[in-house]
């Protein structure tokens, strides 16, 4: 589970900003953000090689969410990670996008774009798959699709971007760093449905997640205009007590 906030002609001086959570079990094995080839750079899935959030130094992204699903995947599935290491690396995003097969994944989200766009797409095990071109505006992408019932912490961070509306970058990214590490969760009483334990399930309401074996590992926020990076942050923990650091000499 992750979520991921693209907003779009938004921030006065970067074109496109994303700012996502990583949310995974503690135990997962990680590396922080690293080259994986010439000039893209990502986190690293040590289990399957793959990564959830990459960038490129010519303002490209991709990156992957979880989608909600009551039963557990079938074995032999490839890993999403691994979808978006390719993705990001494709010549052609697009086309990598519409040539993916959805039943070789777990059901997921793969969000990817540039300096000037951005683009999901709704990739379900039993083989649909749909795909949106986003327009201008703040979109936060959770477990569903987008505007999808049951995400309280999405309508959160929603609500706590759109103050930034028209700011610099430099005046955004200490709101972006404060809605990212939100602990808000709602009351007992308005937990959305879940085959979790409840207190499990109310946690996953905060934006920042704390339990005892799952929650929000990393945190990134990333800036380009067309053809370049213009910011590219890293926390490397949970965001309410990680700084987030300049991670973007990597991509020199």
């Amino acid at each position: 589970m992750c979520t991921i906030a693209l907003l779009l002609d938004t921030v006065a001086d970067a074109p496109i900003v994303v700012a996502a959570n990583r949310d995974e079990l503690y135990a997962r094995p990680t590396r922080p953000p690293e080259r994986s080839a010439s000039g893209i750079v990502g986190g690293i899935d040590v289990l399957s090689g793959g990564t959830w959030l990459a960038v490129r130094a010519d303002g490209r992204f991709a990156a992957v969410t979880n989608q909600r699903a009551l039963s557990t995947p079938p074995p032999g599935l490839r890993s999403r990670g691994l979808a978006v290491r390719e993705l990001v690396e494709s010549d052609d995003p697009d086309a990598y996008v519409r040539a993916i097969d959805p039943a070789r994944y777990a059901s997921m989200n793969l969000v990817w774009g540039d300096g000037q766009h951005a683009s999901i797409a709704y990739a379900r095990q039993d083989g649909r798959l749909d795909i949106q071109a986003l327009g201008p505006g703040i979109h936060v992408l959770c477990n569903d699709r987008l505007g999808a019932e049951g995400f309280p912490r999405g309508a959160r961070l929603h609500a706590g971007l759109a103050a930034i509306a028209g700011q610099s970058f430099a005046q955004s990214q200490p709101v972006i760093e404060r809605a990212l590490g939100d602990h808000t969760r709602v009351a007992v009483a308005e937990v959305p449905p879940s085959h979790l334990p409840p207190e499990l399930s109310r946690e996953l309401t905060a934006t920042c997640i704390h339990s005892e074996l799952y929650g929000t590992r990393s945190s990134t926020i990333f800036a380009a205009a067309r053809g370049r990076v213009l910011h590219y942050l890293h926390s490397d923990g949970a965001p309410c007590t990680t700084p987030f650091l300049d991670r973007s000499p990597l991509l020199g």
